[in-house]
C-alpha cells in the first residue's frame, strides 16, 4: 500500500488546482465574452459555492457506500467537464459546467481519504504522518501552482486551456485508480443520517477557513495587482505566486519533523506566526521582490498548517465518518476562498494590493490568536496523555 497516499495525492489535486488556476483566466474569459468583472467572478464564486455545500454530501457518500466509486466517479466527471468547458459557446453554459467540474473536483479527497483511512490506520485516530504530508504537499503545491500553470496555458493556448489540461489528467488518474485502490468496507448498518461532527473537527474547520482567507486573497490579488499595476503578461503575474508551490512543497518535511519533536501545537504555532508575517510583507509590499518575499513566507505557511490540520482532522473524527469530516474539512476551505474572492472583489485597488493585504493581515491574525487555543488531542478518557506528536 506504499503507493496510496501518491494516488489518492493524485486524484486530490484537482480541487486546488482549478480552483486558484482560474485566477490569471479571468480577465481573458471577460474579453472574449464582455460580461464585466463583476459576472466573470462568478466562476471563482460559484466554484466555492460548491465547494462548501458538496464535500460533506461525497464524504457521506463514501461512508455509507464506499469510497472507491465516488473516487473514480469524480476524475470521470473532471474528464468530461474538461471537454465541455473548452467548447462552452456562451459564458451561461461555461459558468453551469464550472459548477458542475466542481462536483466532480468535491468528489475524490473525502473519498481518498476515508481510504487512506480504512487501509492505513495510524496513532491517536491518524493515519502516519508521512502519508498525511505526501497529501498535504500535493494540495498546497497544486493550489499554489494553479495560477503558474494557468498563466502559461492562457499564454500559449488562450483560457480554453486551462479546462482542457484536466482531460488528460484525470484520465491518467483514473487508470491508475482503476488499477490500484482497494475496495473498503463500510458499515451499512448504521443509522445516523448525518455524521457526527465535535467541537474539535468545527474548529479545526474554521482554523483553515479563516487560514484560505489569506491564502486565497494573496492567490486573486497578486496576478489581479501584476497585470493591472506593474503590467506583467498573465504567464510573468502568475510565476509570482511560485514561491507558494515550491516551498509548500520544500517546508511539509520540515512541518513533520517538527511536529515529531515538539507536537502539533508547535507546527500550528509557527505556521500562523509565519502565515502573519507573510500577509504584513504583503501590506508593505509596492513593487514585485516584496511580493516574491511574502509568497515565500506564505508557502512555508501553508504546508505546516495543512499539515497539522489535516493531521487534526483524523484525531477529532469518528472513524466510521471518516470520508464526511474531511469532505467538511474540504469545504471550510471554500468558506475561505469564497469569503476572500467576495471581499477582495470589494476591496481590490487596482494601483497596489491595499484593502486586500489590510484583509490579509487581520484574518492571520485570528489564525495565530487560534492555534494557541485550538484542541491538539483527542478528548476522553485518554486526554491527559500526550498526544500532540506524530
Amino acid at each position: 500500500m506504499g503507493h496510496l497516499p501518491a494516488v489518492v495525492a493524485l486524484g486530490s489535486l484537482f480541487n486546488p488546482l482549478n480552483s486558484s488556476m482560474i485566477a490569471v483566466a479571468l480577465a481573458h474569459i471577460e474579453a472574449e465574452f464582455r460580461v464585466g468583472i463583476a459576472a466573470v467572478t462568478w466562476l471563482a464564486a460559484g466554484f466555492y459555492l460548491v465547494g462548501i455545500m458538496v464535500p460533506p454530501l461525497m464524504g457521506t457518500l463514501a461512508d455509507r457506500f464506499g469510497p472507491r466509486p465516488v473516487f473514480c466517479a469524480g476524475l470521470v466527471t473532471m474528464a468530461v467537464t474538461g471537454v465541455l468547458a473548452a467548447l462552452a459557446p456562451s459564458f451561461a453554459a461555461l459558468v453551469a459546467v464550472r459548477l458542475l467540474q466542481a462536483f466532480g473536483s468535491c468528489a475524490t479527497m473525502p473519498a481518498g481519504m476515508a481510504i487512506v483511512q480504512a487501509v492505513m490506520p495510524g496513532e491517536d485516530g491518524r493515519p502516519p504522518p508521512r502519508v498525511i504530508a505526501t497529501i498535504s504537499m500535493a494540495l498546497t503545491a497544486s493550489a499554489a501552482a494553479g495560477p503558474v500553470l494557468g498563466g502559461f496555458l492562457v499564454a500559449l493556448w488562450g483560457w480554453r486551456a486551462i479546462f482542457l489540461v484536466n482531460v488528460p489528467l484525470a484520465a491518467l488518474a483514473l487508470a491508475v485508480a482503476l488499477r490500484t485502490l482497494p475496495e473498503v468496507r463500510v458499515d451499512g448498518a448504521r443509522e445516523a443520517l448525518l455524521p457526527r461532527l465535535s467541537g474539535g473537527l468545527l474548529a479545526t474547520c474554521g482554523q483553515f477557513a479563516l487560514g484560505n482567507v489569506v491564502f486565497y486573497v494573496a492567490f486573486f490579488a497578486v496576478p489581479l495587482w501584476a497585470q493591472s499595476a506593474a503590467g506583467l503578461p498573465a504567464h510573468v503575474a502568475g510565476l509570482l505566486v511560485l514561491p507558494l508551490a515550491g516551498l509548500g512543497i520544500v517546508a511539509t518535511p520540515l512541518a513533520v519533523t517538527l511536529a515529531r519533536r515538539a507536537g502539533l501545537r508547535a507546527v500550528l504555532v509557527s505556521g500562523s506566526a509565519l502565515l502573519l508575517a507573510g500577509a504584513c510583507a504583503m501590506l508593505l509590499a509596492r513593487t514585485v521582490w516584496p511580493v516574491l518575499v511574502a509568497a515565500a513566507l506564505l508557502g512555508v505557511s501553508a504546508a505546516f498548517t495543512q499539515f497539522a490540520l489535516n493531521s487534526l482532522v483524523f484525531v477529532h473524527a469518528d472513524r466510521r465518518d471518516t470520508g464526511a469530516a474531511v469532505g467538511v474539512f474540504q469545504a471550510s476551505r471554500y468558506v475561505g476562498a469564497g469569503t476572500a474572492s467576495v471581499l477582495l472583489g470589494v476591496l481590490f485597488d487596482r494601483a497596489g494590493l491595499g484593502g486586500g493585504a489590510w484583509l490579509m493581515a487581520g484574518a492571520a491574525a485570528v489564525v495565530l490568536a487560534g492555534a494557541v487555543l485550538l484542541p491538539v488531542r483527542r478528548p476522553g478518557p485518554a486526554s491527559g496523555e500526550d498526544r500532540s506528536g506524530p
